[in-house]
């Protein structure tokens, strides 16, 4: 790659590589796998190309329930009907003893195609293999390289002409060159409508900010794009703003999703404890002044995801007008573009997502992965909404005395559990959706079980109770106070609103969206879903999870969007609907 394009394209990440599946011969005891590095920081260049042995570090933040997700698998009939669905599951792990989370993740694809960015501990060398330790689980990336492009014109073949971003300008005058999209309207078997398009890409609306793109250079230095993503989606730049409590309600609870934007991004920033403003008031001076009041580089928030479905003469025909959707939550923090300097979220999803058609896996991904890839993404053809939401007794880590604790980590560590048991099911490969047990249902079942650690391991540790009673007016002690509240309103508006724990949120969450029997569900399973009925489905989860948390004064940014990128012909959007 010459000089020129290597300062126009930038490492997706420090570390990132490609997982590879051992055999079972090659397996070891750590639960690793194999990765071969595709990125590596300065002090470790020797290592890109290289396979190295990856594991968990001793400290990382998933060593509490790493072990209790290790699984045998033995697919059995409900695995098997699911395959003939040309469902994906994961065969290559058919017969394993003592599968661990990492190679459920690397085995979960038929082939060794899954690319990921690592949070890297420590690396080192034993005997003639260099072993890399990660505390976090790997994030789904898609590509080796990125760079900021406006398409110009196809030039046919799936190839395009683009132009690059210039900092010098603020401009897309970078320079000009031809790119490849092979998998470009990828359709999947058993599937009518195409995955991803670029038709007529270069007449969108987003193409003003332009694209980012994600892929990896050929040997004949041709770039070849695997993922895109619009570098509107995440920017915190409102297109409208909202303010005060009543029109923040009325937005999550009633109108949402009466107005999709098609073809753009609608990015709302919720002014929820502003006042009440006229429409002549809400300038884009002051949309940018109350976004750098409420949002400072380095904040981080907690994403609420849904999706309705496609509908239209080539989309499906929602069953009694019921359309489902998916929920799942995320993390968002505020940082500084590595092209233009400008602030944006850099999400990632952790995905609570059964087994598919397309092949998305479980897991933590990064937005261009689950939203922008061209054979799996969802932009394409599906209405779509991330919420940050920004709450300081949520999204804000606290110093008792001594003790530290983050509620967003404890999050984060149950939704990684609940992934990994979601890439195995029960032991038999399968996670399937019922209206009993789903992504919705199972996310919040993580929250749920996040809410009890946080009461058992933290509200109720006596250390922590003494330092409270003996600090009360300080700053901590009263946020923490608050965070009881909060944790208390959100079981109890959102979570159990009958008071009833359903069964299998008990203990080791040994029920999730997998069946043995093949049943899917019966009067029994039907009755324990009902215990949670808030969470049955994604929109109602949203709305309820919404409520409390703008009664605590919750601040958010919601992106909404419907069938960004190329045309697709032959789709109307369907929200996702609520029926309880």
């Amino acid at each position: 790659m010459n000089s020129i394009k290597g300062q126009l394209y930038r490492p997706i990440a420090q570390w990132t590589g490609q997982l590879i599946l051992p055999s079972l011969a090659q397996r070891h005891s750590d639960g690793g796998v194999y990765l071969t590095l595709e990125n590596t920081p300065q002090p470790y260049r020797h290592l890109k190309g290289q396979t190295v042995w990856l594991k968990w570090h001793s400290n990382s933040i998933h060593q509490t329930w790493i072990n209790r997700a290790v699984t045998d698998i033995h697919f059995d009939e409900t695995t098997r009907q699911s395959m003939e669905n040309f469902n994906i599951h994961p065969t290559r792990l058919e017969g394993w003893s003592n599968v661990s989370p990492l190679e459920s993740l690397a085995g979960a694809r038929p082939d060794d195609d899954i690319q990921v960015e690592l949070d890297v501990q420590t690396v080192e060398q034993v005997g003639n293999t260099w072993v890399v330790s990660i505390g976090d689980e790997p994030i789904q990336i898609v590509g080796v390289q990125k760079a900021l492009v406006q398409f110009v014109a196809s030039v046919g073949d799936n190839r395009y002409r683009v132009r690059h971003y210039n900092p010098q300008t603020r401009n897309f005058d970078g320079g000009e060159e031809t790119i490849a999209l092979p998998d470009a309207g990828f359709q999947h078997p058993g599937h009518q409508v195409e995955q991803s398009s670029i038709i007529d890409i270069e007449t969108s609306p987003l193409n003003a900010d332009g694209w980012y793109i994600y892929g990896a250079h050929n040997p004949e230095g041709l770039f070849i794009v695997g993922a895109i993503k619009p570098a509107a989606a995440l920017s915190l730049a409102p297109t409208r703003m909202l303010s005060g409590r009543e029109e923040a309600r009325q937005h999550f609870v009633e109108s949402k999703w009466e107005q999709i934007p098609l073809h753009r991004m609608e990015r709302t920033l919720v002014d929820n404890n502003g006042g009440i403003l006229y429409g002549n008031q809400r300038s884009s001076g002051l949309m940018q002044k109350r976004t750098r009041e409420l949002w400072y580089k380095g904040d981080v928030g907690l994403v609420v995801h849904t999706f309705g479905w496609r509908g239209g003469e080539r989309g499906d025909r929602a069953i009694l007008g019921l359309v489902p959707g998916h929920f799942a939550f995320g993390f968002a923090q505020v940082i500084a573009d590595e092209f233009t300097g400008d602030l944006r979220f850099d999400l990632v999803y952790r995905q609570v997502y059964g087994h598919n058609r397309e092949g998305v896996i479980a897991g933590a991904h990064r937005w261009h992965s689950y939203m922008g890839s061209f054979k799996r993404g969802w932009m394409y053809s599906l209405p779509v909404s991330d919420v940050v939401i920004r709450i300081p007794e949520l999204t804000v880590p606290y110093q008792l005395g001594d003790r530290q604790f983050d509620p967003l980590q404890t999050i984060l560590q149950e939704l990684a559990f609940m992934e990994t048991r979601y890439r195995t099911g029960p032991g038999n490969g399968a996670s399937v959706v019922t209206p009993a047990t789903s992504c919705v249902k199972d996310s919040s079942q993580s929250l749920f079980a996040a809410i009890q650690r946080l009461k058992t391991e933290v509200i109720s540790d006596r250390t922590v109770k003494q330092w409270v009673e003996n600090h009360p007016t300080h700053f901590e002690v009263q946020r923490f106070k608050r965070l009881e509240l909060l944790l208390e309103q959100v079981e109890k508006s959102m979570l159990i609103p009958l008071g009833y724990v359903p069964q299998n949120w008990r203990g080791e969450n040994q029920e999730v969206a997998a069946h043995r029997s093949g049943v899917s569900f019966n009067a029994s399973t039907i009755l324990e879903a009902l215990k949670a009925w808030k969470t049955m489905l994604p929109r109602r989860a949203e709305m309820e999870l919404m409520r409390v948390l703008m009664q605590y004064g919750g601040t958010m940014f919601d992106y909404q969007s419907a069938m960004i990128g190329g045309k697709i012909s032959g789709l109307v959007p369907n929200p996702p609907t609520v029926i309880l």
